[in-house]
């Protein structure tokens, strides 16, 4: 570098690559370039952007589908006719398809979640990486061409918004975050150009202050997310970026309204009843969780993988490791003191959402794709094998309770005496502690003596053992007993263990008691 330049002052192209070099204090200069050549009025005066008609203007076709499991994938752009794998929701498969150069593919489901915001954000963003990238696929499928490597379109995630690549590191695959990198700085640039979005901020401020009528942040950002057809997010930080935070960190609700982006703490470590109402209010949280296989551990949603989560006797933890790391395994979930303002609802659409009050003290607990950009983990890594297995205590015992089941001369009660054997539950109080039910249980199951107790009593024993839900169905069908998955008691009950297995009966009675159910144990104390 000379002259006092840096690496965010660079605009350039990679000669050897064709790869577009951008710094940060260059975003808007590009941004300004692009609508010049396909938007120039937007430059000119404020106005919502055309953002069909700059995608006609550059031969992109739009189809919808389902790109990825957890919502976390919002869109793909085809720089090159090539394959793509598109998720089926209604039989939970994945199939690959292909399609032909200049085709945008945008996930409705996202769509639906996050708002036409969002949508015109992924349009943009994809329109953009057509601009700017796709001389350097061109580039890069003649240099594969030897290899008969497969090229595949970067993928909008959710996950990566705030995902900075590592500097100086030359492989393709950082080279192409450092493109998908751009993309995510550029797309609200170029909806929000810096100089008319500046323009109609202070039009908007200027409106209010002559004519006397009351403005906040919260108005404020509700005037600019309308007339600009963005998300209220994207208003926040651009306001940031175009200079504007001395005249709105005057208005009384300034701290209110910026306290997701100012004032969070992160990897909140949260409560099992929490967690299930998180998981309850979000279809993304749920899909991450389950579909991705998380496990809960000593407040966190950790990746079900042995480096991160190891099974105790009083459930599950997370490991050394893990707790070295929870930004390699942990689901980051943000913490934020908050005061409630009229659209406060509008800035956490596509959220998780959790509100705590205790007195004077308001807190709010949230969830979005968008905190996880460094998780450790393969989202098509199938995790329900590596999960089962966290939570069996070895593999003879495993094999030996299949055994045990399929044998028709073995009995309920031997087979669920078989595993409190194992976990040394010798003593009646000891078993009475961990199920909740009456010690007088322990002799009876010991004995062969209960093979006809009722499913209450059953799943009681069976959260005791913390077992996993495919280990519980089986040990009903073993029973006279039958799990109705679609209504409660069962159908919470069998939620609870798939979303959090392994939980203490005591956290598993909280969740119950939060839904209105009775708890497990509590009423069967007395024989």
């Amino acid at each position: 570098m000379t002259n006092g330049l840096t690496r965010s002052d660079l605009f350039d192209i990679d000669r050897k690559t064709g790869a577009l070099i951008l710094g940060k204090n260059r975003l808007d200069d590009y941004a300004t370039k692009y609508l010049s050549k396909y938007c120039p009025e937007a430059l000119e005066r404020p106005m919502p952007l055309p953002v069909e008609g700059i995608l006609k203007k550059q031969n992109l076709t739009i189809k919808e589908v389902s790109l990825s499991r957890n919502l976390d994938v919002f869109g793909c752009c085809l720089m090159l006719d090539g394959e793509v794998e598109i998720y089926n929701r209604t039989n939970n498969t994945v199939k690959t398809e292909t399609f032909t150069e200049g085709t945008i593919l945008i996930d409705p489901e996202s769509e639906a979640l996050h708002g036409e915001g969002a949508k015109r954000n992924t349009l943009i963003h994809e329109a953009l990486h057509w601009e700017k990238d796709k001389k350097y696929f061109e580039i890069l499928a003649l240099k594969n061409t030897a290899m008969s490597e497969k090229l595949y379109p970067i993928m909008c995630r959710q996950s990566g918004m705030f995902y900075e690549p590592s500097v100086g590191k030359k492989t393709k695959e950082n080279q192409v975050r450092w493109l998908e990198w751009q993309a995510n700085r550029l797309a609200p640039r170029v909806l929000m150009p810096a100089l008319t979005f500046k323009q109609k901020a202070l039009e908007i401020i200027a409106s209010h202050q002559s004519t006397g009528h009351y403005l906040s942040c919260d108005i404020l950002i509700e005037e600019l997310s309308s007339f600009f057809i963005v998300s209220r997010a994207s208003v926040k930080y651009r306001l940031i970026e175009v200079g504007l935070i001395d005249q709105i960190s005057k208005f009384e609700d300034y701290d209110a309204v910026f306290s997701d982006i100012n004032n969070t703490k992160e990897f909140a470590a949260i409560t099992p009843v929490d967690a299930y109402d998180l998981l309850s209010s979000n279809s993304s949280l749920k899909e991450w969780v389950n579909g991705d296989r998380f496990v809960f551990a000593d407040g966190y949603f950790v990746i079900a993988k042995r480096d991160y989560v190891t099974l105790k006797p009083d459930g599950l933890h997370l490991t050394e490791k893990a707790k070295r790391n929870l930004a390699r395994c942990v689901i980051n979930i943000h913490e934020l003191k908050y005061s409630a303002y009229p659209n406060i609802q509008k800035d956490f659409v596509g959220f998780a959402v959790l509100y705590k009050v205790e007195g004077i003290d308001k807190r709010l607990y949230v969830y979005h794709p968008q905190f996880q950009p460094k998780l450790d983990y393969d989202e098509d890594e199938v995790y329900d094998a590596a999960c089962e297995k966290i939570l069996s205590y070895n593999d003879d015992e495993e094999i030996q309770l299949a055994k045990m089941l399929g044998d028709p001369t073995a009995s309920l009660c031997q087979c669920l005496w078989y595993l409190m054997q194992n976990r040394k539950w010798r003593y009646p109080s000891t078993f009475s502690e961990k199920t909740g039910l009456h010690q007088n249980y322990h002799g009876e199951i010991k004995n062969n003596k209960k093979n006809n107790m009722d499913r209450d009593t059953l799943m009681a024993v069976c959260v005791g053992l913390k077992l996993t839900i495919t280990t519980v169905e089986s040990i009903f069908k073993k029973s006279k007993n039958k799990l109705n998955r679609y209504s409660d008691p069962d159908k919470t009950y069998i939620r609870i263990i798939e979303q959090m297995p392994g939980l203490s009966l005591q956290d598993f009675n909280e969740i119950l008691q939060r839904k209105g159910l009775k708890e497990l144990g509590s009423s069967m104390r007395e024989n």
